[in-house]
């Protein structure tokens, strides 16, 4: 039988999103999705309301998101290494309710 070769799964990056061109006549602002994960304010209250309608996939997605734009301030600021916020939201991590009440704190605050 012959092997099949499999796309190797890109990373998560703001900078590789595909561009879609439109005509010259639609008004579309262009958006820095970067940006949004740089205001605590949003951060915040998105992850707030993930948590009000008990969507723990989503709170978790929304926190690796800006973690993945400011992961080494939340750390130095934690006071965790940023290893460990890293591993904490990966798939194989199993964090404790204080680390990410750390990371949360330190993201929001």
């Amino acid at each position: 039988m012959l092997k099949r070769k499999k796309s190797k799964k890109r990373g998560f990056s703001l900078n590789d999103m595909p561009t879609l061109k439109t005509d010259k006549k639609s008004k579309l602002k262009k958006h820095d999705s970067e940006a949004f994960f740089k205001d605590f304010n949003k951060v915040g209250t998105a992850l707030l309301e993930s948590l009000v309608q008990n969507d723990t996939e989503a709170f978790i997605e929304i926190l690796d998101a800006y973690l993945k734009v400011n992961r080494a301030q939340v750390a130095k600021r934690a006071k965790i290494s940023r290893s460990t916020v890293q591993q904490a939201l990966s798939k194989k991590g199993n964090p404790t309710l204080k680390t990410i009440a750390k990371i949360v704190h330190e993201s929001v605050a």
